[in-house]
């Protein structure tokens, strides 16, 4: 397909645990944008989230392994999780840029991430060299995203995922888990035995 202008998302978090809203995202950002691959990045130590992360990373890969399934159009990848420093999300779109010249990119993000981008490591270099998707949040209007961007960066380019409930989350599921709920309509069945086997998240063969 050399010449060809692919049409390439990058899909980053701790995913922690990874859900079937996570799953959602996912399948939703190929359909809605044409896309030809996602890429899916666990976070290795994020640096914004780094005392509030609960499963190790080879433990969030693993979920996410069994959660994605080898779906044809998605690449999970582990250039975070792999290594020994914080992770920041421009390098990681400039390894795979790097790998795909020619594609067109995607950078497909909450609307809560996108109002706290100015405080990211150089914001600059993912909003110049990738057009932004935007996951809706209830709270955060469209016209305060596109205004947050374009302070960062007036050139830059965003639209926004349709048909996303944001009913669930990580930190709700977390929640959930402290107070005995029951989780497991949110979850991948075969994550949710994984996590019950080996005591992730809390998710142990009490509850």
């Amino acid at each position: 397909m050399s010449g060809i202008n692919l049409k390439q998302g990058v899909y980053g978090g701790t995913f922690d645990p990874m859900h079937r809203g996570h799953l959602k995202i996912i399948k939703e950002s190929i359909c809605q944008l044409g896309l030809d691959v996602l890429y899916v990045v666990v976070s290795g130590d994020s640096w914004m989230k780094k005392n509030n992360v609960v499963a190790s990373r080879q433990q969030r890969q693993k979920m996410a392994e069994i959660t994605l399934n080898n779906h044809a159009k998605i690449c999970l990848v582990n250039v975070e999780i792999s290594k020994n420093s914080p992770s920041y999300s421009y390098q990681t779109l400039e390894y795979l840029k790097d790998k795909n010249k020619k594609a067109d990119f995607y950078f497909i993000m909450g609307a809560d991430s996108v109002m706290n981008m100015d405080k990211w490591k150089n914001p600059l270099n993912i909003l110049c060299s990738s057009k932004i998707v935007c996951v809706p949040r209830n709270n955060i209007s469209n016209q305060n995203v596109k205004d947050k961007l374009l302070k960062i960066y007036p050139h830059a380019q965003v639209q926004f995922l349709r048909n996303i409930d944001e009913k669930i989350s990580s930190t709700s599921i977390r929640n959930l888990i402290k107070r005995n709920k029951s989780q497991q309509e949110y979850l991948n069945k075969k994550m949710y035995a994984l996590c019950r086997s080996n005591n992730i998240n809390g998710i142990n063969v009490n509850k």
